[in-house]
């Protein structure tokens, strides 16, 4: 399955995921107390995103609006940490748990290196048409015996 079919799915299951998580809880620690965790995790969103500064912001929207994030967002400051605030700004246990997740250094440092693998691997140059690029663990060398035909000259 795709990256892009596997984020669907997940957009498409999260609020189910969250209301089961959100009445396990409720019902562990009563629905009042759920409720206002809900809350005090979103104000601590609503900080975070403060905190980050305005530049910061301003720069992931227009990224994001712009629906081209190249290296150069990946490495400012904030990115993460606007992406942690927006995650807990969002109603739900689940996606408190992965914004909390992502305040950490260790966390933010992985998911940092995964998002530029995966920006730099999408901007490959293409090949030449008629060219076909392998991996080298996808080809080998055979002697020209056993190919049945003579390089014709000129030819490298």
């Amino acid at each position: 399955m795709s990256l892009l079919k596997w984020a669907i799915f997940g957009l498409l299951v999260l609020p189910f995921a969250e209301i089961v998580v959100f009445v396990a809880v409720a019902l562990k620690i009563g629905f009042l107390a759920a409720l206002a965790l809900t809350i005090l995790t979103s104000l601590a969103g609503m900080a975070v995103i403060r905190n980050a500064g305005q530049s910061s912001v301003a720069h992931v929207r227009t990224a994001f609006g712009e629906r081209t994030i190249s290296q150069t967002e990946l490495d400012g400051p904030g990115f993460i940490t606007v992406l942690a605030g927006v995650l807990l700004l969002l109603p739900g246990f689940l996606t408190d748990i992965l914004g909390a997740l992502l305040l950490l250094p260790a966390t933010r440092s992985w998911l940092h290196a995964a998002l530029r693998r995966a920006v730099s691997q999408g901007q490959r140059p293409r090949a030449e048409p008629g060219v076909i690029d392998l991996e080298p663990d996808q080809w080998r060398q055979v002697p020209d015996e056993r190919i049945g035909h003579k390089p014709s000259p000129g030819r490298d």
